[in-house]
């Protein structure tokens, strides 16, 4: 009999679960689902390229549904009952985020988005039902002045002290 933990040789690993969103959730409950997944393999100390999108693509989903039912103009009960819920589901990110300190800068308002977390957010909201907005990338700014090079005076003591270092990695731009 094996021991528990350890598979037996030959045996076949088992096939990786997806997350399939079930008809009638909306979207914190796949939100829910989701970050418990994300808290799961952080847990086992598995934080894959994967798992980091699906941080990313959940904290966006987050704070566009937060903003969302903060705006909705419906009854207060239901409203502080899904911000209770939206709240419940960003402390487990937040934990989750300060178990593996590289989940925490994802959730900077300057981080850049990765195509793969676009691409989860968009299949998340799809299988709610909800048809995504396009989201076009941001144009690269175009610089309109030529960057002229830095003058600086160098004195000689000083390059030939940098050239008697026979440490110092080896500049390949003087043989072109």
């Amino acid at each position: 009999m094996a021991r528990p933990g350890r598979r037996q040789p030959g045996a076949r690993r088992a096939a990786p679960r997806t997350s399939r969103v079930r008809s009638g959730d909306d979207v914190v409950q796949v939100l829910a689902r989701a970050v418990r997944e994300v808290e799961a393999a952080a847990q086992r100390g598995r934080v894959t390229p994967s798992v980091r999108a699906t941080f990313q693509a959940v904290a966006l989903l987050l704070r566009d549904e937060r903003a969302k039912v903060q705006a909705d103009a419906g009854s207060d009960g239901r409203r502080s009952e899904q911000l209770k819920r939206l709240d419940g589901i960003a402390t487990i990110l937040a934990t989750t985020a300060v178990r593996d300190s590289g989940l925490l800068a994802l959730l900077a308002d300057d981080a850049v988005v990765s195509d793969a977390a676009r691409s989860f957010k968009r299949e998340m909201l799809q299988a709610v039902g909800i048809e995504p907005e396009v989201e076009e990338p941001p144009a690269p700014e175009i610089s309109t002045e030529p960057a002229a090079p830095e003058r600086r005076v160098v004195p000689q003591s000083v390059i030939s002290r940098q050239l008697a270092n026979p440490f110092l990695a080896p500049d390949f731009s003087a043989a072109t």
